[in-house]
C-alpha cells in the first residue's frame, strides 16, 4: 500500500456551502509502474480547477477538467469523484455509480466516493443499497450532514414477525360517528357529543425535500402536534401514510391530553390511473394497489403493520394503536374531470351498488366505483379489528354535484365562440369545471355501518370562477358580511341534507404572486401574512355559519416543492424547485408556519436601515476620480446579495428628492452580448445587453421592466372579436436577443381569463402588473419590495428570482427558449449577473445624469460592469418561523365552539 497526503478543496455535495479546505489521508491500493509514473501534480491542479467550475455550475468545464486529470493520472481517485458528481448533477445515476466504484477501487477510504455512491443509489430509488454507502461515508467523515440526513430517511429492514399477536375484539368499536350535519365523538360517560372539526392539513416536506421525504425521528412531529394544539385545532388531516414516529407522537400527546385529544382524519392516497383509456379505473394492478394501500392504513392505525421500504412511501414497524382517535377516512384524491368523464361515458347506464356497509342507487359509474372501494375498506377493518370509522372520498368544486349557469364546459364555450365568429389563438389548458359531478348524497350507510358517511370537499374561495360570477353567490351574506364563498358552501351543505359536509381543504397563501382574483379580495395569493390570517379566520367563520361540519385549513407549513399553474412552466428543471422558494408561486406559501429562506443569523430585511449589509463588499463603487455630481442625482455604490428566494440590491445615492431624481438599475442576467443595450427613460447606451431594468421613480411609481423579446407574455388580438379584444399568450421562444431598440415591457399577467356563461354572458379577463414594486418596510408588510431612507440616501430592494426569469437559482438556470421538438421550455446556466446604474431627472430624463460603473474621469458613459455571481447549492438554507396568520386563526378558532 502507498500513502499520499492530498490537499483537497471543499467539493462533496454536503460541503458545497462551507468553503473550507481539508487535508485528508487517502489510501491507494498498490499501483502498477505505469500508475506510479503518472503526473500527479498537473492532475491535482486539474482536479482543483474542476471543483471550482463545478461549484460555479459550469458542468462542461468541470467535466473537461476532471477528464484531463484522469487521463494524466488514472490512479487519482479525486478525478473519478469529480466525474461522478458531474454525472449526478446531470441526472445520470448509473454512469455516476460506475465512476464512484472506480474511485473506490483506487481509494477504498475515499469519503467523497462513498457519499457519491450512496447518492447515486438513493436517486435511483435503491435506498437499501445506499444505506451501507452512507454508513461508510459517516464513519470516514462524522460531520457529513448530508449522509446523516439521508441515512435517517432509509428505514431499517422490517420484519413482520416483530408484530404482536392481536385478537379481534368481540364487540364492534365505533370510535366516531356522523350525526345530523355534525360529527359525534364519545363524551366519556357512555354517550355522544357533537364536534365541529377544526383541522389543519399536515404536509411534511421540509425545504429541499420531496413530499415522500418525511422528517426524521428528531421531535419534528412532536413540535408540530404541540403547535396544532396551541392553535386550537381539534384534528389533524393527513393525506397519506407517515412514518411510525408520527403516530407515536400523536399517541403520546393524546394520552397526556385525554380531555381534548387531537383527532385524526386519515387519507388513502393513490396516483392517477394508468393511461388515458376509458377503462383505466378498472386496471387490475392499479386497483389492487389502491386496495392494499387501504389495508395498510387500517393496519397501521391499529398498531399492527410492518411496512417494508417502498420508493416514495413511508415504511417501518407500526405498533402504536391510534384507532381510538381516528375521526374518519377520506380516500382517494382530487380526480381529474377528463378521466372521470371518460370512465362514466364508457358506462352510461345508471348504476346501483349494494354492499354490506354502503349502498348507491342511481349513481354514475364512478359514484359506484368509489362506494365499492369505501365498502371494501370498511369490510377489511371490520373483519380484522371489528372497528368502524366515518367514511368519505375526496371531492372538489370541479366535480361537485351542483349545476352552475355561469360555467361553460369547453365544448359549450367553443360553440359560443363559433356563434360569435371568434378564433382565439390559444385554447385554455384548464379542466371542464362543470361537465360532470360526483354526488356523495347517493352513498347510504346500511344499518350495520354505524359510523356513517360524510362528504369531503377541497373548496377554496377563488376558484372555479362560478363562485365569482354566480348571481346567487354574489347576493350571499354571512354574519361577517358579503361572501360569495359563504353562498357556495351553504348551497353545498343544503344539497347534502343531513349528511355532514367537511370543507377539508381551504385557505389562502401569503405569496407575492397572485394566481386568481376573488370578489372579496380573497385571492389566490398576493396577501401579506397578516391579511392571510384575517382571510383564513373569515373563511373559518363563514364555513361554520354555512352549516358545514368542519374545515381543514391548508396548511401547517410552507412546502417549497409545490407547483402552481401560473409559474410551473418557468420552474426548470422542475425537479429542483424544492431547493428554492418561489415567492411568485402561491402553492408554496399556504403555511401558518413559514419556511424562511436563508440562514436565521444573517437575515436581509427591507427596511432602509442598512445594518444587515455590514461586512459586505459593494459590487459597484463610484470611481475616485469621477466628477462631482449634484447630491440629488449622485449614485455612489450598488450592493448585491441573494438567498434561496430573492435577489437583494442596495443602492447608495445622494440625499433623495423624488421630484428631482429617479434611478435606473439595468440587469444583465445572461450573456453580456445579448439583451437590450438601450436603457428606458434616458435612452443611454449600456456596455452590456440588459434583460431587465428597475425604474425607481418614487414610492408610488416603481416597477421592473423586461426587454420585449424576453417578456414571458405578449398580447395578441382575437380574430373576429367584436368589439376588438386581445388576450395574453406565451411570448415564445422566450429568447434574449442582442439589440439597442429600447423596447421595454411592463410585466403583466392574466389572472382570470375571459369566460362565458351558458347564456353567452361575457366575463372579462382580469390582469395584474406583476412587476410593480410595493414600497414599504417588511415590518409593515411581508410583501415589501423596496424601501428608501431619504435622509441617508439608502435604497433597499428585493426581487423574487422568478420575476427575473430565473428558473432555478440553485443551479443558476435562466429561461432561454422553448423547444418545439421537446414541447417544453429549456433553460441555460448563467455565469452570473451584471448591473449598471443611472440616475436621471424625471422632468428631463434624456441622457441621464450620474452612472455606475462610470468611466472614471467622465460620467458621460458607462464602464464595463463586473460579473456578480453566487454559489450553487444542493441543500437549501432555511429556518422555520410562525406567521402572524397563526395568531389570527387561533383567535378566530377560539370563538368557534367545538360543540354547538
Amino acid at each position: 500500500m502507498r500513502l499520499y497526503f492530498l490537499h483537497l478543496r471543499t467539493r462533496g455535495l454536503h460541503r458545497a456551502r462551507i468553503g473550507v479546505a481539508l487535508t485528508v489521508l487517502v489510501v491507494f491500493p498498490r499501483e502498477t509502474a505505469a500508475q506510479v509514473a503518472c503526473d500527479r501534480e498537473p492532475a491535482g491542479a486539474a482536479v482543483e480547477r474542476g471543483w471550482v467550475a463545478y461549484r460555479a455550475g459550469a458542468l462542461a468545464t468541470a467535466d473537461s477538467a476532471f477528464a484531463a486529470a484522469r487521463s494524466r493520472c488514472r490512479a487519482m481517485a479525486g478525478a473519478w469523484d469529480g466525474l461522478g458528481f458531474v454525472a449526478l448533477r446531470r441526472g445520470e445515476n448509473a454512469p455516476a455509480l460506475a465512476l464512484f466504484d472506480s474511485a473506490l477501487a483506487r481509494a477504498p477510504n475515499d469519503h467523497d466516493a462513498w457519499q457519491g455512491r450512496g447518492l447515486a443509489l438513493w436517486r435511483a430509488d435503491r435506498p437499501q443499497e445506499a444505506r451501507p454507502a452512507f454508513v461508510r461515508a459517516l464513519a470516514l467523515a462524522p460531520d457529513d450532514s448530508l449522509s446523516r440526513d439521508l441515512l435517517g430517511r432509509i428505514p431499517a429492514p422490517v420484519r413482520a414477525a416483530a408484530l404482536p399477536v392481536r385478537a379481534r375484539p368481540a364487540r364492534t368499536v365505533v370510535a366516531a360517528r356522523t350525526g345530523k350535519r355534525r360529527f359525534e365523538v364519545p363524551d366519556g360517560a357512555g354517550g355522544w357529543k357533537p364536534l365541529f372539526i377544526k383541522a389543519v392539513n399536515l404536509g411534511a416536506a421540509l425545504p429541499g425535500k420531496h413530499p415522500s421525504e418525511f422528517p426524521p425521528d428528531d421531535s419534528t412531529y412532536e413540535r408540530w402536534i404541540a403547535s396544532l394544539a396551541e392553535l386550537g385545532a381539534n384534528a389533524v388531516r393527513v393525506y397519506t401514510i407517515h412514518p411510525p414516529q408520527f403516530y407515536r407522537a400523536l399517541a403520546r400527546w393524546n394520552r397526556a391530553h385525554a380531555a381534548r385529544p387531537l383527532w385524526l382524519l386519515h387519507g388513502v392516497w393513490t396516483e392517477l390511473p394508468p393511461g388515458q383509456q376509458e377503462e383505466e379505473y378498472d386496471d387490475v394492478a392499479w386497483r389492487g394497489e389502491f386496495s392494499r394501500e387501504m389495508e395498510r392504513v387500517v393496519d397501521l392505525l391499529h398498531g399492527h403493520a410492518a411496512l417494508p421500504p417502498r420508493p416514495g412511501h413511508a415504511s417501518g414497524l407500526y405498533t402504536e394503536d391510534v384507532s381510538r382517535w381516528v375521526l374518519g377516512y377520506i380516500i382517494g384524491r382530487e380526480w381529474e374531470p377528463y378521466s372521470v368523464a371518460a370512465y362514466v361515458e364508457s358506462r352510461r347506464a345508471v348504476h346501483d351498488f349494494a354492499g354490506p356497509y354502503l349502498t348507491v342507487r342511481g349513481g354514475n359509474a364512478l359514484d359506484v366505483w368509489l362506494a365499492r372501494f369505501a365498502d371494501e375498506m370498511i369490510g377489511y377493518e371490520m373483519q380484522h379489528y371489528n372497528s368502524q370509522h366515518p367514511m368519505a372520498y375526496t371531492n372538489w368544486p370541479t366535480l361537485d354535484p351542483l349545476h352552475h349557469a355561469t360555467e361553460t364546459t369547453r365544448d359549450e364555450e367553443a360553440a359560443i365562440l363559433v356563434q360569435r365568429g371568434e378564433k382565439p389563438p390559444e385554447t385554455s389548458r384548464e379542466y371542464d369545471n362543470d361537465a360532470i359531478g360526483l354526488d356523495a348524497v347517493l352513498v347510504k350507510a346500511t344499518p350495520v355501518f354505524r359510523s356513517g358517511v360524510f362528504a369531503s370537499f377541497h373548496a377554496y374561495p377563488y376558484y372555479p370562477d362560478f363562485m365569482n360570477y354566480d348571481a346567487g353567490y354574489a347576493k350571499a351574506t354571512s354574519p361577517s358580511g358579503p361572501s360569495h364563498y359563504f353562498g357556495y358552501v351553504r348551497e353545498l351543505v343544503e344539497h347534502h341534507g343531513q349528511m355532514p359536509v367537511v370543507i377539508s381543504e381551504v385557505g389562502v397563501p401569503s405569496s407575492r404572486g397572485n394566481a386568481h382574483r376573488q370578489p372579496q379580495g380573497w385571492n389566490h395569493g398576493g396577501h401579506d401574512e397578516r391579511a392571510q390570517g384575517e382571510i383564513d379566520a373569515r373563511l373559518s367563520r363563514d364555513i361554520h355559519a354555512a352549516g358545514a361540519a368542519g374545515l381543514g385549513l391548508f396548511a401547517l407549513i410552507d412546502e417549497w416543492f409545490k407547483k402552481n399553474w401560473l409559474v410551473i412552466d418557468f420552474e426548470v428543471p422542475l425537479e429542483r424547485n424544492r431547493l428554492w422558494l418561489n415567492a411568485l408561486d402561491a402553492e408554496q406559501n399556504y403555511g401558518l408556519i413559514a419556511m424562511r429562506p436563508g440562514p436565521r443569523d444573517s437575515v436581509m430585511t427591507i427596511d432602509g436601515d442598512g445594518s444587515d449589509w455590514r461586512g459586505r463588499t459593494p459590487t459597484l463603487m463610484r470611481a475616485v476620480d469621477a466628477p462631482a455630481s449634484a447630491p440629488a442625482l449622485r449614485v455612489d455604490r450598488l450592493w448585491t446579495h441573494r438567498d434561496e428566494a430573492y435577489l437583494y440590491l442596495r443602492l447608495d445615492v445622494g440625499a433623495i428628492d423624488w421630484t428631482r431624481a429617479a434611478y435606473l438599475i439595468g440587469i444583465d442576467t445572461y450573456d453580456a452580448a445579448l439583451g437590450d443595450r438601450k436603457l428606458p427613460r434616458t435612452g443611454s447606451i449600456a456596455p452590456v445587453g440588459l434583460e431587465f431594468a428597475l425604474d425607481l421613480r418614487g414610492p408610488d411609481d416603481a416597477r421592473l421592466l423586461v426587454d420585449s423579446p424576453y417578456n414571458p407574455y405578449r398580447r395578441v388580438g382575437i380574430e373576429g372579436s367584436r368589439p376588438p379584444t386581445s388576450m395574453s399568450v406565451y411570448n415564445r421562444p422566450f429568447q434574449t436577443i442582442a439589440n439597442a431598440e429600447g423596447r421595454w415591457d411592463s410585466l403583466w399577467v392574466t389572472l382570470n381569463r375571459r369566460r362565458f356563461g351558458r347564456d353567452g354572458t361575457t366575463f372579462p379577463e382580469q390582469r395584474e402588473e406583476r412587476g410593480r414594486l410595493r414600497y414599504a418596510r417588511q415590518q409593515e408588510t411581508t410583501l415589501a419590495d423596496w424601501y428608501a431612507d431619504t435622509t441617508r440616501g439608502l435604497i433597499e430592494i428585493r426581487i423574487p428570482w422568478g420575476l427575473l426569469n430565473v428558473t432555478d437559482p440553485s443551479s443558476r438556470q435562466v429561461l432561454l427558449e422553448h423547444s418545439v421538438r421537446a414541447q417544453s421550455d429549456v433553460s441555460a446556466t448563467t455565469e452570473g449577473f451584471r448591473f449598471v446604474v443611472e440616475s436621471y431627472d424625471p422632468r428631463s430624463p434624456r441622457g441621464g445624469a450620474d452612472r455606475l460603473p462610470s468611466s472614471g474621469s467622465t460620467s458621460a458613459s458607462f464602464a464595463m460592469p463586473p460579473l456578480w455571481s453566487w454559489p450553487v447549492w444542493e441543500m437549501p438554507r432555511w429556518y422555520a418561523e410562525r406567521k402572524p396568520a397563526f395568531d389570527a386563526v387561533r383567535a378566530a378558532w377560539a370563538q368557534i365552539p367545538d360543540r354547538d
